[in-house]
């Protein structure tokens, strides 16, 4: 595919896209797209994608015009005449080609903010910026903190004393990081996201007439290429620092409570929690709705199902479900028993009538 230039949908030929992905073609290498969808919703001038049999049913029906197909997966009878099937290693990471390509074209008709601080941010003057970082009006950076090269605050954010930004960070509208934290090089912080924000922690008081707050003075520290989604808030230690591990992925409206360890390469899906003191080991997914309890620990390549609620430790690379969760083999039995439950009732009434 050559160079996308300033429109991000141009017209290219399936034998193009197939040069970019190094596939290989099957039906009308000419076919044009111009556009990209699912399989199920594309149109003609389409280009979609089929990593799985359950996608390549649709595929036959589909109006697409250009498929990015796993190499191996069987697209059973479709008209070639005027479509194309690239075939490709892994569907999945072909489309990440493609959608980069498309997302660097669409950046290119977006105005960016030329480096430099806007004559409408607040930089206190202890800050350090670097001269090639971005910030955007209305910012407001404390005293001592340091902006590294390249990095970009968007408007409205607030960088709290002694934060530090890393090079070629991505701070979005009105982000807020407070006192003494650490956003590392690369990272994304997307409209919202609150970091450092103090903990939830509370003792009744001595006179016995409310609750007594605990202060937190930690801070947190966020590794490098970690993504956190929008409105999501990590809390600050409350005596150390809560950890973000590198090329972590947060999505939006997850709460990550003080002191919490997340490892590396982590993706945590949206509406997740995590109470304070919990650790996460590297390579672990964890599904949207999930609520980890507090002081537990999470092993290594885990997998946790979506609106599990986990109250136990888990041992590296088990996968569990359900509410509590447990593992995941046993707690689909126990959905099996459950859902025959009601026959068993009405059986047991029968059987009690006859008496």
């Amino acid at each position: 595919m050559s160079d996308l230039g300033a429109d991000p949908h141009p017209s290219r030929t399936a034998a193009e896209i197939a040069a970019l992905v190094e596939g290989s073609i099957e039906g009308d290498g000419d076919a044009v797209v111009h556009g990209i969808d699912t399989v199920e919703h594309a149109k003609e001038g389409d280009l979609t994608f089929i990593g799985d049999a359950r996608h390549a049913r649709h595929w036959a029906g589909s109006k697409a015009s250009v498929a990015l197909v796993t190499r191996d997966i069987d697209l059973g009878e479709w008209d070639a005449a005027a479509r194309a099937a690239i075939r490709v290693e892994d569907a999945d990471q072909a489309m990440i080609q493609v959608l980069e390509l498309i997302e660097a074209a669409a950046a290119d008709l977006v105005d960016h903010p030329p480096a430099g601080i806007h004559p409408e941010a607040v930089v206190d003057p202890t800050a350090s910026v670097a001269d090639d970082a971005t910030i955007g009006p209305f910012v407001v950076i404390g005293p001592r903190c340091r902006i590294g090269s390249a990095a970009c605050i968007e408007s409205g954010a607030r960088i709290y004393a002694d934060a530090v930004i890393g090079a070629e960070a991505r701070l979005h509208a009105n982000v807020t990081v407070r006192e003494r934290c650490v956003v590392g090089a690369r990272s994304i912080l997307h409209a919202g996201v609150v970091i450092g924000s103090d903990g939830f922690g509370y003792r009744p008081s001595p006179d016995g007439r409310g609750l007594r707050k605990i202060p937190h003075v930690g801070h947190v520290e966020i590794g490098e290429e970690v993504e956190i989604g929008a409105n999501s808030c990590v809390d600050r230690g409350k005596f150390g620092p809560t950890v973000i591990g590198a090329g972590t992925k947060i999505d939006n409206l997850c709460q990550i409570g003080h002191n919490v360890r997340i490892g590396r390469c982590v993706a945590i899906s949206g509406l997740t929690g995590i109470a304070g003191s919990t650790t996460v080991g590297d390579g672990t997914l964890i599904g949207g709705g999930s609520g980890l309890s507090d002081h537990i620990r999470i092993g290594a390549g885990c997998q946790i199902a979506g609106r599990s609620a986990v109250m136990n430790d888990i041992p590296d690379g088990e996968t569990w479900a359900g509410m509590p969760a447990k593992e995941a083999r046993i707690a689909m039995k126990e959905q099996a028993v459950i859902r025959r439950l009601p026959d068993w009732s009405k059986r047991l009434k029968e059987l009690l009538d006859d008496r």
